[in-house]
């Protein structure tokens, strides 16, 4: 039940995100404004010694100028913040890229093979005959010719569904790993969930971290597994028939502009992320659960 009522917290803050530009806003109080100046130092300290000599290409949640207005009722509960930036080995992906169009370049007379297999000539005939047996109203001889057209279609479907297996298992292979690393911490988060079940570790400096391997491709690139540091007292684990997750309550009576959890996740390549971790300037972010 606990679990329920986190996931409906964060779907609500989620909607709540997505109706800001067509919600009424008011300025942002200087509490508010306090608690965005907060946030976004201790992230852009925390990630400004990551290690990584990459060029970083995409960063959010950095601008205090984007936060001098807020929608009216965010004062209801605590106040979030999030904070994303990402890093990539431009050349390595560039040359795993170029390897993929050679790759794909080589499989094209394959392709162009398997669709000199379909016959379209004769789907288009058998559209003609359907229309025909309809308007004479020869339904049994329209449902024949259905059961026909159906089987050459699945037929069709069977070629280009192995063709394009083919085609998703050459770039899967030969795309780059350990090409990007992305940093995302969340002010005030108060339920992370997991796609496996994490691994425990701990850094150099005794911080507990979790770690959750699931790369896995997505928009043709590979995606590195995970790490997690959950700050803030009394995170609570969880696991039924959804997966593994850990959340925290929110404490009763707290102001909406103060602190109570942050969560950073680091996703890189299993130890690059921990000596991301390791060189992160955590600190900064603990303290904010201190205040």
């Amino acid at each position: 039940m606990k679990r329920n009522t986190a996931i409906l917290v964060m779907l609500l803050a989620m909607v709540a995100c997505l109706c800001t530009a067509d919600s009424e806003t008011r300025p942002s109080t200087q509490n508010e404004k306090q608690f965005y100046s907060r946030a976004i130092q201790a992230c852009l300290e925390a990630s400004s010694s990551t290690g990584t000599t990459w060029e970083k290409i995409d960063e959010s949640g950095h601008e205090q100028e984007e936060l001098e207005s807020i929608v009216v009722g965010a004062e209801n509960a605590p106040m979030v913040h999030h904070y994303y930036v990402e890093w990539a080995d431009q050349q390595k992906l560039e040359a795993a890229n170029n390897e993929i169009s050679a790759a794909l370049a080589a499989r094209v007379p394959e392709s162009q093979k398997a669709a000199e297999q379909v016959d379209v000539k004769q789907l288009e005939d058998l559209a003609e005959q359907i229309a025909a047996a309809a308007s004479a109203g020869n339904m049994a001889e329209v449902e024949k010719l259905n059961a026909r057209a159906e089987e050459i279609a699945a037929r069709n479907d069977e070629i280009f569904s192995e063709t394009d297996r083919e085609f998703r298992e050459t770039v899967e292979k030969l795309a780059a790993r350990d090409a990007r690393a992305v940093i995302r911490i969340g002010i005030n988060q108060f339920y992370q969930g997991f796609d496996a079940e994490p691994v425990k570790g701990t850094l150099a400096d005794g911080t507990v971290f979790y770690r959750v391997e699931n790369g896995r491709m997505y928009n043709d690139s590979w995606v590195e597994g995970t790490s997690y540091i959950l700050l803030g007292s009394d995170w609570q684990p969880l696991h039924d028939e959804s997966g593994f997750s850990m959340e925290r309550q929110e404490k009763e009576g707290a102001p909406y502009t103060s602190i109570q959890t942050v969560v950073i996740a680091v996703e890189a390549e299993q130890k690059r992320a921990e000596a991301m971790l390791n060189s992160m300037k955590i600190k900064a972010l603990k303290d904010l659960v201190k205040e």
